[in-house]
């Protein structure tokens, strides 16, 4: 869901409150700071804040499968939403895959593409696209006379190559440019707007243990680059960049009516712990489950102890025939002042 429309920004001299930061990232940062609670608005005048990091639209969920399990999502694998959470998640992508992931957040609406191919033995080959509109805001004089209008917006383009390096090892490497894009109409002469873009890597493993490889472990570095500069070099943002580690179990469960040994349902539980790369924070953890039989139905739940009041459970539904997946999720965050507290996710793949 877009950030509320009514909501105006006065500029009377073409900045807010005489600040100095492009209007643009002042306008990113105002549809920003309602998701993560009022704790954060009083860090946002600290520069080297976590939260206040740029890009920070690249620690937004994506993938409802992921979303629906809590976000524990570093072990996930075999399907291209696992790109957005851990990189050597699409190296076991069976064949070739595309899909489509949209999250309706306070924040705004997320759209995200992947194509992903698996040409032989040199592992898997992909791209994705990566797409926040956050609607627009309106440029006012100081007598609320309407200017201009502006819209924000963040956009990353990646590139992926997974591959095993053994039967039960994964590693992966995404390359991404970040951009973050203001589009002004009206009267733009008085508005200084801005466009910055960056560059940015993805790194990770994933590993299977135990009998049947039912143990999976996974660790991932993601948003490691430069920072996102706008202006000049003194307005530059660091990217939000966190180290994360994760594990799922997989339990077959044998139906007691069932005689032909098939293994049919099983349990997944999941648990991933993250933090600011190289910073002293407070980490977050995410547990979740998923129950299923076969790929044809899976029932999904988690919970993110996330900080900044965007904190809570997570529930999800997945169904797959052929190579047709769907998967939707919602999540029910507590403590927060989001516009829309339940953001919802979608996602369609096709495999073939």
């Amino acid at each position: 869901m877009r950030r509320n429309p009514s909501k105006k920004a006065s500029h009377p001299n073409g900045l807010p409150g005489g600040r100095s930061r492009t209007v643009g990232r002042v306008i990113a940062l105002a549809l920003l700071l309602p998701c993560v609670g009022s704790a954060s608005r009083a860090s946002a005048q600290d520069q080297t804040s976590t939260n206040n990091a740029g890009a920070l639209f690249l620690l937004f969920p994506v993938g409802a499968e992921a979303v629906g399990r809590g976000q524990a999502a570093v072990a996930l694998e075999g399907h291209g939403e696992a790109v957005f959470w851990n990189p050597a998640g699409v190296g076991r992508i069976p064949g070739s895959e595309v899909g489509v992931y949209v999250g309706q957040m306070a924040a705004g609406t997320t759209t995200a593409l992947t194509a992903f191919v698996s040409p032989g033995r040199i592992g898997v080959l992909g791209a994705a696209v990566n797409f926040v509109d956050y609607g627009e805001e309106d440029v006012n004089d100081s007598l609320g006379n309407t200017l201009a209008h502006l819209a924000p917006r963040n956009l990353a383009l990646s590139a992926t190559y997974a591959g095993q390096l053994s039967p039960a090892f994964t590693l992966g490497v995404t390359y991404k440019l970040v951009q973050f894009l203001v589009d002004c109409s009206g009267d733009c002469r008085t508005v200084p707007t801005g466009n910055g873009s960056t560059h940015a890597l993805d790194l990770g493993g994933q590993v299977h243990v135990g009998p049947g490889g039912a143990l999976h472990l996974g660790f991932a570095l993601r948003n490691l680059g430069f920072p996102l500069q706008v202006n000049n070099k003194d307005q530059a943002d660091a990217l939000p960049t966190r180290f994360a580690v994760g594990a799922e179990y997989a339990l077959k469960l044998q139906p007691a009516d069932v005689g032909d040994g098939a293994q049919r349902f099983d349990v997944r539980v999941a648990a991933d712990v993250d933090s600011p790369w190289r910073e002293a924070g407070n980490p977050e953890m995410r547990l979740g489950v998923d129950v299923g039989y076969l790929q044809l139905v899976r029932v999904r739940g988690g919970y993110s102890f996330a900080n900044e009041g965007l904190h809570g459970a997570s529930v999800g539904l997945g169904l797959a025939t052929g190579s047709i997946g769907v998967d939707v999720a919602r999540t029910f965050l507590s403590g927060t002042d989001l516009v829309a507290s339940n953001p919802t996710f979608v996602s369609f793949r096709v495999s073939f």
